[in-house]
Order: structure tokens, then sequence, then C-alpha cells
């Protein structure tokens, strides 16, 4: 795949700082690979809240797919615990 656009980079960096801590768990989770019930295993929540939180960070970050999503959001989470 095509390098993003520096910019565009910027702007989905600053965007993580929009998300819940649950939203930015359940996204750097979705990000490695997890499935939705694998992270809801996980986080203890439920399958529904996960994809509750999946939309809402979509939305937040522009985004339409799991392979979207910025992998400096694995990286935050590795640094936030």
């Amino acid at each position: 795949s095509e390098p993003a656009d520096p910019a565009e980079q910027v702007s989905r960096v600053a965007a993580l700082s929009l998300l819940s801590g649950a939203e930015r768990r359940v996204a750097a989770l979705a990000a490695r690979g997890h499935t939705n019930r694998e992270i809801s295993r996980r986080l203890c929540i439920t399958v529904s809240t996960v994809e509750q939180h999946l939309t809402r960070t979509f939305r937040k970050l522009g985004v339409k797919t799991r392979a979207d999503l910025p992998e400096e959001i694995v990286l935050d989470m590795a640094v936030a615990g």
C-alpha cells in the first residue's frame, strides 16, 4: 500500500486524543488483528459494546475498516499500558 499523506497521518494521530480510554483499548486490539469476540473476552465487555466502540472510533478517525486504523494506536496503547 502507498504511504499515507503526512498531513493525513498527523490529523489521524491528533484524532486519537478524541478517543475515550475504552475506545482506544478496543481499537488497539482490533488494529492488532483481534476479532470482536476476542476483544470482548479480553476486556470483559460484550461484543455489542466492542462494536459500538469501533463504530465511534471509525467515525472519529475517519476510517472505514480495521486495516485503516493508524498503527500509532497500537504504539499509543503500548506506552499507556
